[in-house]
């Protein structure tokens, strides 16, 4: 991010001190992982990269997913394993001042757009 801002193609605007809820499967991994039958994902190099910039440059990183509670230590694991910064990990859905997702800013877009 330059000047404490990320803005993307589309207009949309990362500043340092927002909260950016980042979604875990198919955003932070690359692919469909059926992990209820032990399947293990790959991160996505480019979003954790984006991700990471935004932490460092004071934006509040919370991953946010669809997968029950009972995931929550293998997410923190593969997390921490893959080297992204996170503040919070929440298996629902919540408020946010940037969506990060694959339903709304593309993984591949936000990353596009830390790299400039």
């Amino acid at each position: 991010m330059t000047d404490n801002e990320l803005v993307d193609d589309h207009g949309a605007q990362v500043d340092a001190g927002d909260r950016v809820l980042v979604d875990f499967d198919n955003t932070l991994t690359e692919g469909d992982v059926a992990y209820w039958e032990g399947e293990r994902p790959d991160p996505d190099d480019d979003v954790v990269d984006a991700v990471n910039e935004c932490y460092f440059a004071g934006c509040t990183v919370i991953v946010w997913t669809a997968r029950p509670w009972s995931e929550a230590a293998r997410l923190a694991a593969h997390l921490t394993e893959w080297g992204v910064r996170w503040h919070g990990l929440r298996c629902d859905k919540g408020s946010g001042d940037v969506y990060v997702d694959d339903k709304a800013l593309r993984p591949d877009t936000f990353a596009d757009a830390t790299s400039n």
